[in-house]
């Protein structure tokens, strides 16, 4: 429709409700707000009742930022509470951004459907790192051990199941070994700036006894301890140990145990080798979860190859979890790692009313009229005229659009007898 211009629209929602974890408190605050705000909108933000504290300082921060602009100082809100409380704010606002487990990301979505509330979801994940055969061994051993000890593996993107070629198996577990051996788990009283050590607490107490239980289980089904990491407690009490996992590299896994099904979430690294391409992109593929991926060869061909076809919603080639500092890049899942996307350009439309506008190119000197034989009450005419507005628009070939074409003239310039005086008559 050459008289038309169409084009899309992005009105703000209103109010964007977020609740966010307590794995990594800035950015999971700083970044739907940024998100919410950027695109016109107002947040409520619900930190974890694990991150209170932090939360209410930068929020402080936040309301300099918006005193120092000129913005509304009420345009973003921070509140803590438990599970009542971000109940509450599902029902209350216009969109949902969830970031957590997906338990409780089930629970949000349930709640949501009841007022019909969109919802972005980003839960967890169970990502793969596959080590091809034609890799520099001690390099991708040394990002493998990052991958899964950042933040003492309290990580949504963390590396949980690694995938190793079976030529390259026993050095590069031999390697990991190595690193994990050195790893220091260290927490010493006095400012923590001054301490020395690798790897700090996990921040849930009682997730250090799933992590057992994780390990029990595997080592009950074959599996073997082939290192763990040591701990230093300085001058603390014995109080603390339950606050602390060591570093621990587990061989002989299979599909069948737990450790390689549900999320860990903690220091644990599980190796298991494979024999070629189509079955490592079998085993990373077989998981209810599909947030991220890791895939390294000397090939990068191979490499996105086999990237390619994980199903996941992001895959990072020759590094790890580096998308994410790519905040230009959308970040999601897929599966039980949720749906939806936050950052990028798609996390700034995620946050908006998408309308679609249609309107006259050349107004007012060339309007939209309903040709006289389609004007109610409809010509006798009628359908032969649409049968060839239709064939003018859509005919398979250019011969039959103007054989269409000439139809169409011919027919408007016939008399307009309406199809009612025609059955008077």
């Amino acid at each position: 429709m050459l008289h038309k211009s169409a084009r899309v629209e992005f009105h703000p929602l209103g109010v964007i409700g977020a609740i966010v974890p307590w794995n990594y408190p800035f950015h999971n605050i700083f970044n739907p707000m940024l998100a919410a705000v950027f695109s016109g909108n107002g947040i409520v933000i619900k930190v974890s009742e694990h991150a209170s504290w932090s939360g209410c300082f930068y929020f402080r921060i936040i309301q300099a930022g918006l005193l120092a602009a000129g913005a509304p100082s009420d345009l973003v809100h921070v509140i803590t509470g438990f599970g009542e409380t971000g109940e509450a704010l599902v029902s209350s606002v216009d969109k949902v951004i969830f970031v957590g487990s997906t338990a409780v990301g089930k629970m949000v979505m349930e709640n949501a459907s009841k007022t019909l509330t969109p919802v972005t979801l980003e839960l967890g994940g169970k990502d793969a790192f596959i080590v091809c055969d034609d890799v520099d061994v001690p390099h991708v051993a040394q990002i493998a051990v990052r991958g899964a000890l950042q933040s003492s593996g309290q990580n949504c993107a963390g590396a949980e199941r690694f995938y190793v070629h079976q030529d390259v198996y026993d050095s590069f577990k031999a390697q990991v070994i190595k690193i994990v051996k050195s790893v220091r788990v260290r927490f010493s009283q006095g400012p923590p700036l001054e301490a020395r050590y690798d790897m700090g607490a996990i921040c849930l107490q009682e997730h250090a006894d799933k992590l057992q239980s994780l390990v029990n289980d595997a080592l009950e089904k074959g599996a073997e301890i082939a290192v763990r990491g040591k701990l230093f407690f300085g001058s603390l009490g014995d109080d603390v140990v339950g606050q602390f996992y060591p570093p621990t590299v587990i061989l002989n896994v299979n599909h069948s145990m737990r450790l390689m099904q549900e999320e860990i979430f903690g220091p644990i690294i599980a190796i298991m080798k494979f024999s070629s391409d189509e079955e490592a992109i079998m085993l990373a593929n077989d998981t209810t979860y599909g947030l991220g991926c890791a895939v390294f060869s000397g090939s990068q061909r191979r490499a996105r190859s086999i990237a390619s076809r994980i199903y996941c919603g992001f895959a990072v080639i020759n590094d790890f979890a580096s998308s994410y500092m790519c905040q230009s890049l959308p970040f999601g899942g897929v599966k039980n790692s949720g749906f939806g996307r936050f950052a990028g350009v798609e996390g700034l439309r995620a946050c908006c009313l998408i309308k679609a506008v249609v309107e006259d190119r050349w107004w007012p000197y060339i309007k939209t009229k309903i040709p006289k034989p389609l004007q109610y009450p409809v010509a006798e005419n009628a359908f032969e005229v649409q049968e060839s507005l239709v064939e003018t628009l859509y005919g398979l070939s250019i011969w039959d659009r103007l054989r269409g074409l000439v139809n169409v003239i011919k027919l408007l310039s016939e008399p307009n007898i309406p199809d009612e005086t025609r059955k008077a008559q």
